[in-house]
């Protein structure tokens, strides 16, 4: 498993959570019984999940304060878990560029969603980026 399709599956898991609101562990056992990998992507495909559900009050903060009339309950599902991915890699993965963090998120939305999913995803993930400079 490549980084990008670590990240899809992280993308998928955190999705999942919204339905099931179960564990990190439980949910990363689930996918691997479905989907067993020995590959080295699983240690970074653990440490999104985790980093996501354990930041997930502040995670859901820092997107409540950055879309402009819109409330949590109000964004999709899929643009949900793209931008949860994309503010935890911003805020929490040092060694993961912004730029490329964003552009992933956004890249996650466009498959999921469509190409509005993508634009909005984009614009809410630049006002963090911009916020943190």
């Amino acid at each position: 498993m490549t980084r990008k399709e670590a990240r899809d599956n992280g993308f998928k898991i955190i999705f999942e959570y919204e339905f099931q609101k179960m564990s990190a562990d439980e949910l990363l056992d689930l996918y691997y019984s479905l989907y067993p990998d020995d590959s080295a992507q699983t240690e970074y495909l653990n440490n999104l999940v985790r980093t996501v559900l354990d930041n997930l009050k502040e995670i859901d903060e820092t997107i409540a304060k950055y879309a402009k009339g819109w409330t949590l309950e109000r964004i999709s599902k899929v643009s949900l878990a793209a931008l949860r991915v994309g503010i935890c890699e911003i805020l929490f993965d040092s060694e993961m560029p912004d730029n490329i963090a964003i552009n992933e998120a956004i890249e996650l939305a466009k498959i999921y969603e469509g190409e509005k999913a993508g634009s909005f995803v984009n614009g809410l993930l630049s006002s963090v980026y911009k916020s943190r400079q």
